[in-house]
């Protein structure tokens, strides 16, 4: 998640082409995050301590960690806790950018405050996403209006990381005036106050979902690939029912539907969000129903 937000920052700036952006995913599995990296992202060691570890440990048979500890830089109780951070998602796209000698050590700060202030977002808030955890980066994406929803939406997002691209991620989300029309698949949950909610396409992302729970490669949107996107909608609000129905509320699901939506939306509560499969996107719309 957190590789391809940064990763369309970085080309959108002009600062690495796709082709560089795809040799850095395509390597990032067989990467290992250097410990001195982690320290000085986490305020632990200076870049010219790191830098004078590293030089000792090309000429010596001792680990970071180890030269660190006799240097005095780190304690035995912070190499532990480095060492647990070694698989960040974050920190290995970092690394993997500086493995192909796309940005250095030294360059790491100013491009994430670049990152910062592009997004109008806060030092918090850029520790939110850099954790790739969806309930801290889904409400930056959020506008106000839309939190109501951020439970289903955010059970629909995981969905999609485990179960169709662990590379999916959420865009920022708008309030829109009308359901989508284009080929879409919905499902009402009703309750007390039921929503409604919608899957629809955006540039080839409902296709992949549809390919994936198909189990075959669907060519376009018609009823058999659809039926496929009804199961994957069926997931979402299954879990999002399950979640409910742990805190006493209780409410019927009915079948999903390949047509326009019929019943009556509440004014003012029509939330579009894209959510991109690797580099294909589609829209998941949640609103309430009267």
């Amino acid at each position: 998640m957190v590789e391809y937000i940064l990763g369309n920052y970085l080309m959108e700036s002009g600062k690495i082409t796709r082709e560089q952006f795809h040799q850095v995913l395509a390597k990032q599995d067989s990467v290992c995050v250097k410990m001195g990296l982690i320290a000085v992202e986490d305020g632990l060691m200076t870049m010219e301590q790191a830098d004078e570890v590293d030089r000792m440990q090309a000429a010596t048979d001792q680990s970071f960690g180890d030269i660190a500890l006799v240097k005095g830089y780190l304690t035995e109780e912070q190499i532990i806790k480095l060492s647990k951070q070694q698989s960040n998602p974050y920190l290995v796209f970092i690394q993997s950018l500086m493995d192909e000698e796309l940005i250095t050590l030294e360059e790491i700060d100013w491009l994430m405050s670049d990152f910062r202030k592009a997004g109008g977002y806060s030092n918090s808030e850029l520790e939110d996403i850099k954790s790739d955890d969806v309930d801290r980066i889904l409400p930056l994406m959020l506008p106000e209006e839309a939190k109501q929803f951020q439970e289903i939406i955010g059970a629909a997002v995981r969905t999609m990381i485990q179960m169709v691209d662990r590379h999916s991620y959420p865009g920022r989300a708008a309030m829109v005036d009308s359901l989508p029309t284009e080929p879409l698949v919905n499902q009402v949950l009703v309750w007390e106050e039921g929503i409604v909610c919608c899957l629809s396409e955006r540039d080839g992302g409902l296709l992949k979902v549809c390919s994936v729970f198909g189990r075959e490669e669907f060519e376009q949107l018609d009823e058999d690939s659809l039926d496929a996107a009804a199961e994957f909608l069926n997931c979402v609000s299954g879990l999002y029912t399950s979640n409910l129905s742990r805190q006493g509320v209780f409410l019927e699901l009915i079948p999903p539907e390949f047509t326009e939506v019929r019943e009556p939306i509440k004014k003012n509560t029509i939330c579009r969000i894209p959510i991109f499969v690797g580099e294909h996107g589609l829209y998941f719309t949640v609103a309430e129903i009267i």
